[in-house]
Formats: C-alpha cells, sequence, structure tokens
C-alpha cells in the first residue's frame, strides 16, 4: 500500500516567506502548491482536492478571513492553519483577541518556528484516514 504524500496549499504574498516555507515542507516529503492571494488559491481550490491549507491573514486582494470561509464553502473537512505577522488590524476588524479565525484550524502568529509549524502539520494531517 503506497502512501501519497500530502498536498498542502501554501497562501502566503510574502515571496521570500512562501519560498522558506515550500523548501521546508517539499523537505519533508510533502507536495507543496503556492498561490500569492485568496483569489489563484481559490482558482486551484475549485479544480484539485487538497491535503492542508496554510494561509497568510493580510494579503492583498482577498485577506485570509474570506478566504477560509470560501474555502469552507468549497472543502467544509480541510484543515487549515493560518498564519499572521499582523494581528492588530484582524482584531479590530473582528473585534477578536487572537487570531483565531472562523472556519480555522490553528494559528501561528509570524514569525513562527518551522518546528512548531511541522508539529501542527504533523497534528493535523494524522487524523487524515
Amino acid at each position: 500500500m503506497s502512501h501519497e504524500p500530502a498536498t498542502i496549499l501554501l497562501v502566503d504574498d510574502e515571496e521570500l516567506l512562501r519560498a522558506g516555507v515550500q523548501e521546508m515542507l517539499e523537505m519533508s516529503g510533502y507536495t507543496v502548491i503556492t498561490a500569492t492571494n485568496g483569489h489563484e488559491a481559490m482558482a486551484y481550490l475549485k479544480q484539485h482536492a487538497i491535503d492542508l491549507v496554510i494561509t497568510d491573514l493580510v494579503m492583498p486582494k482577498m485577506d485570509g478571513v474570506d478566504f477560509v470561509e470560501q474555502l469552507r464553502q468549497i472543502w467544509p473537512n480541510v484543515p487549515v492553519i493560518v498564519v499572521s505577522g499582523s494581528t492588530r488590524n484582524i482584531m479590530q476588524r473582528y473585534g477578536i483577541e487572537s487570531i483565531q479565525v472562523p472556519g480555522a484550524d490553528a494559528s501561528l502568529s509570524k514569525p513562527f518556528k518551522g518546528v512548531d509549524l511541522m508539529s501542527q502539520i504533523k497534528e493535523l494531517l494524522g487524523t487524515r484516514s
């Protein structure tokens, strides 16, 4: 029985961060699809199933909160990790104390450690049957 590597969709408008996270995930054996904003990510998700989504919250065109909301309409069960460096404007917009976005399974604040991201990914994908 072959075990396919999990496919992770990484959505972030910061090229350096995206490249760094992509490299780390690929070295860990994951297949990585990248998008620079929520619109790009949604276009991909309408055509393909993926195993996990990592999304930035603060992005041009469609922010992470709107993206997660739309994602949930198509894929209600895919695990989502939200990442944010500037939580203040999100908190002001939603009146929430943390970056716990409706529909997200986990959240990380930037800058985050690779090991923290990896443990969240393993935890969320570990439940995958």
